[in-house]
């Protein structure tokens, strides 16, 4: 088993839309502080035909509360479409150990996610601190990751929302801080994400 290691802070962002409305179908958005950075965005975009679900989670794919916390969603709501990432936290992991850690979280979401359309999505990339036009070194666990996921998602017939190619490349839509993005990022990357969800669900 892999050992669990923690980072200084974790945290968990829960979100439900609307949550006494059952006049329209659910979506549920998983992944990190990214994925709470655009749902905002796509809560917009889908205004009127979905209502959007977070769970944003600094845990790694190997931690038992992400298990946890993915449960308290599925079981809680019913889904049309769940557009899930997870590869921005937990680097100590190596990449056979994302794998296979990611083969059982994804079994757990497909047992227990009903009818649901799934999306995967492909992290973002890591730049310098304060130089978003450079790629960081952790970079190469980020595009490793998104290389396995894909040999796990193509077999298992779930599309996946390519965020990173939307994105690398792109400095004027970072932050700086080496993972995050402006409001202009939030956008193009909630565009992206409705779109996925929609494609799949309609």
């Amino acid at each position: 088993t892999t050992p669990v290691v923690h980072e200084k802070y974790e945290w968990s962002n829960i979100w439900w839309d609307c949550a006494d409305d059952a006049s329209l179908p659910r979506v549920l958005l998983i992944g990190d502080s990214i994925s709470c950075g655009y749902s905002a965005v796509v809560t917009r975009l889908l205004e009127g035909r979905y209502h959007v679900d977070r769970l944003g989670t600094s845990r790694s794919l190997n931690d038992p509360v992400l298990a946890k916390e993915t449960l308290v969603m599925l079981e809680d709501s019913k889904y049309a479409a769940i557009h899930f990432n997870n590869g921005l936290h937990g680097f100590h992991i190596t990449g056979p150990q994302y794998a296979e850690a990611l083969k059982s979280w994804l079994a757990l979401i497909k047992a227990h996610c009903g009818d649901a359309k799934l999306i995967w999505c492909a992290s973002t990339p890591v730049t310098k601190n304060g130089d978003p036009a450079t790629l960081a070194g952790e970079n190469e666990i980020v595009t490793t990751r998104n290389a396995l996921a894909a040999g796990i998602m193509q077999p298992a017939n779930i599309p996946t929302d390519d965020l990173y190619s939307l994105v690398v490349g792109r400095p004027e839509i970072k932050s700086g801080d080496g993972y995050h993005y402006t409001g202009d990022g939030y956008e193009v990357l909630g565009k992206a994400v409705a779109e996925a969800v929609l494609k799949v669900v309609e």
